[in-house]
């Protein structure tokens, strides 16, 4: 989750992010976005959501929003998370860990900003190796997904990330997190979880 500390937070890809600079924008990292959004004056995400704050309804993939818009997104959030975590999850760890809608979900409560400092990853093993990439199938599982901690959400106490999982069938996902040489998290080992695909 990404703040621009004069204008904007965003959940993007930490690659992608840095195709979106608004000139005169000095962009920060706020993992909370209740906190980040009370110094920032835009906030932009990746979810739709029908508000007064929405600056930009003619997009397609990014949004851009007033500061007051912060209040819908985490409405929005919060439904979701109310909605995931109705079911059962497919792994339990640090994060419970839920598939729903050809996505995969990270989710915690109660969360704090500590457990939103290390990198996740998420690898993706086909039913069939043939539906995965070239330099995949050596391996045997697509390391497509791999994300900043920034790209969780915390809110209300809660954490949430939200991963697009490709079309062909899934036998299973392995995810988790890692400090990958962070000094700040020396000793800290992370966490692994292994999740079978629904049927």
């Amino acid at each position: 989750y990404y703040l621009a500390g004069s204008v904007l937070s965003h959940s993007l890809h930490p690659e992608d992010s840095r195709r979106y600079h608004p000139a005169g924008s000095v962009m920060t990292r706020f993992p909370d976005m209740e906190a980040a959004a009370r110094s920032a004056d835009f906030l932009v995400a990746r979810d739709r959501v029908e508000s007064d704050a929405l600056l930009t309804p003619g997009n397609e993939r990014m949004f851009l929003y007033g500061s007051a818009g912060i209040d819908d997104l985490v409405e929005f959030y919060s439904a979701t998370y109310r909605r995931v975590v109705s079911g059962e999850p497919a792994a339990r760890s640090h994060f419970d860990v839920y598939f729903g809608d050809r996505m995969l979900f990270h989710l915690k409560e109660p969360c704090v900003r500590e457990d939103v400092g290390l990198w996740v990853f998420v690898d993706v093993f086909p039913e069939d190796p043939k539906d995965l990439p070239g330099p995949a199938r050596r391996r045997g599982f697509e390391k497509a997904f791999h994300f900043s901690p920034h790209s969780l959400m915390l809110f209300e106490g809660k954490c949430m990330a939200v991963v697009p999982l490709p079309d062909y069938p899934i036998s299973r996902v392995r995810t988790g997190q890692r400090p990958y040489g962070d000094p700040r998290w020396e000793g800290h080992r992370g966490w692994k979880a292994t999740a079978p695909a629904s049927r």
